[in-house]
């Protein structure tokens, strides 16, 4: 695997390493004074979540370990998308409503139609929040 191919670099030639901002610590707790590389803070970024578990092998939660190729493709066409703002998003809301309807007839809610529900950001919640309690 090559560390310092050409496209990890930035507009002057020079290695994305080499850029200022790679030369110190990104800031922990604030912006910093001076707009950045966007390629160059994309790379930190990943060289930091490099140091987390490999997700697709992580077998020992209820997350996803893989997820196909056209998952993805729908993710990112609402990754710009206010979730809340359901007027603005009529039709990403009526896809939610039915997942919400899904999850209400997969655990026999009682008034399966009429299931109220709300976006999550994790599977984890979402299961707590949908399931009815016992």
């Amino acid at each position: 695997m090559a560390l310092f191919n050409s496209k990890n670099r930035d507009d002057d030639g020079k290695n994305l390493y080499t850029n200022s901002i790679a030369q110190a610590q990104l800031p922990k707790d604030e912006l910093p004074d001076k707009i950045s590389d966007p390629g160059v803070i994309r790379q930190l970024i990943h060289d930091e979540l490099f140091m987390d578990g490999n997700a697709r092998q992580n077998l020992a939660t209820f997350c996803t370990t893989y997820i196909e190729n056209e998952v993805r493709s729908l993710i990112d066409l609402s990754i710009n998308k206010n979730m809340i703002d359901k007027d603005e998003y009529p039709q990403t809301a009526e896809i939610e409503h039915r997942c919400v309807n899904i999850l209400a007839n997969l655990w026999h809610s009682p008034g399966k139609l009429d299931t109220i529900g709300c976006s999550t950001v994790g599977s984890s919640e979402a299961g707590m929040l949908g399931r009815p309690s016992t």
